[in-house]
């Protein structure tokens, strides 16, 4: 059985440059989609079933929308999926945010050691 779970996020805006990488810990097949504003910009797949901590993609994109998401899904297991992530913003002399960090963790089942996905993105609000 499918399970999925869609994390919303506004902290990038339309323009920016964002890059991002993915690990697993999860025994379990499943994939990460990278989307915004309905687009997927790419999907990280993970079809072994290898516990072991495994690096499994990245890309980066210039953003073409305000409506970032992240959708998580796994393609067994029936327990629900639970997340956390964290912000964080990187500002200039000025006080002003010119890069965010989000990390996200994701619990596959019920052993609560939110390694099963982990997603980290960066973004930058321009370049030179």
């Amino acid at each position: 059985m499918s399970r999925t779970i869609e994390v919303p996020l506004k902290s990038f805006p339309k323009g920016w440059f964002v890059a991002w990488n993915v690990s697993s810990q999860c025994y379990y097949n499943g994939n990460v989609q990278i989307k915004s504003g309905g687009e997927v910009l790419q999907t990280i797949e993970k079809t072994d079933h290898s516990a072991s901590y495994q690096f499994i993609g990245n890309g980066s994109a210039l953003i073409p929308s305000e409506d970032m998401s992240i959708v998580i899904t796994f393609n067994e297991g029936t327990e629900p999926i639970l997340e956390h992530h964290q912000a964080s913003m990187f500002l200039n002399d000025r006080g002003e945010a010119v890069g965010i960090m989000v990390g996200i963790c994701v619990e596959d089942s019920n052993d609560q050691d939110f390694n099963d996905f982990f997603i980290s993105l960066t973004g930058w609000a321009k370049e030179g």
